[in-house]
């Protein structure tokens, strides 16, 4: 059975995560997992910078506390854990009728989550991390490599969500795209929604194609031409459409490619107020 992975953690992100992974779950059918990874350094990951500068004996007494205090940070950690997946469960159950299923792993959030992940699954995860809660703070790496890194379709959600009917698929001329074209043919979620087919340069032409595709696999694609800077009139158009959903990909050689590069990535991270799915 496909499925819905939801990357759980303490962050203001989360009452909306749970609401974007179940809304996913109960348009496609597919299992809703949550998953929790303790990222926890332990007291003894600090020893080796002290070890050098006090005596055996000292290092031994310090060795046996640290194990007893161990221990107790994994014990905290455990309950801290199986209780967020209660309190989201519960929530998920009593809002949208639906059963979870959960995953706890500890451990580094990316090397676990990358070993979970399968092709098939639809990964969410929040924009805002439990460490980086403050407001206008820039996002964190572990957001841009759990894109780079995860080898299914990622869904960004920020501290809102609502459910979409429509989304703009930013497209160019290259193989990825054309293969992400038909993945969004294929997609159990987005061929539910309207797609605004959005193309950024001097050639409204290319629209031709895969405008003809998607209308062909049922979808109702609704084409637009813009000029200038891409990651400006992607978060314009959504802007004054209304448009609940960006859906982007691994772009080849164009402006488009900075978007896993730098620049555009970080404009669309920081000021996009809907949610990003990123397909693989």
């Amino acid at each position: 059975m496909k499925r819905v992975i939801a990357c759980i953690d303490s962050s203001p992100c989360i009452n909306a995560l749970a609401d974007a992974a179940a809304w996913i779950a109960k348009q496609t059918g597919r299992e809703l997992v949550l998953l929790q990874v303790l990222d926890y350094y332990p007291a003894s990951y600090h020893l080796g910078e002290i070890s050098g500068v006090i005596g055996f004996e000292s290092n031994a007494m310090l060795l046996k506390e640290l194990a007893e205090l161990e221990q107790k940070q994994s014990e905290i950690a455990l309950d801290y854990s199986n209780n967020l997946l209660q309190h989201i469960s519960e929530r998920i159950l009593a809002e949208h009728g639906i059963q979870t299923t959960h995953i706890q792993e500890k451990g580094d959030f990316l090397e676990q989550s990358f070993q979970i992940l399968e092709p098939d699954d639809i990964a969410l995860i929040g924009l805002l991390g439990e460490r980086s809660a403050e407001k206008n703070k820039p996002i964190g790496t572990n957001v841009e490599n759990f894109i780079r890194g995860a080898n299914c379709t990622v869904m960004t959600v920020g501290e809102q969500f609502k459910p979409p009917t429509r989304f703009i698929f930013a497209y160019e001329y290259s193989p990825t795209c054309i293969k992400m074209m038909r993945r969004i043919a294929e997609s159990d979620l987005l061929r539910l929604l309207q797609c605004h087919l959005l193309y950024i340069g001097d050639h409204a032409e290319i629209l031709t194609e895969p405008l003809q595709y998607l209308t062909q696999a049922g979808l109702d694609v609704v084409p637009q031409y813009r000029y200038g800077d891409v990651a400006e009139n992607i978060l314009t158009y959504q802007q004054e459409m209304g448009i609940q959903l960006i859906v982007l990909g691994a772009f080849s050689h164009s402006k488009i490619h900075q978007f896993f590069l730098g620049s555009i990535a970080t404009t669309i991270f920081r000021n996009s107020k809907v949610p990003l799915l990123v397909a693989k």
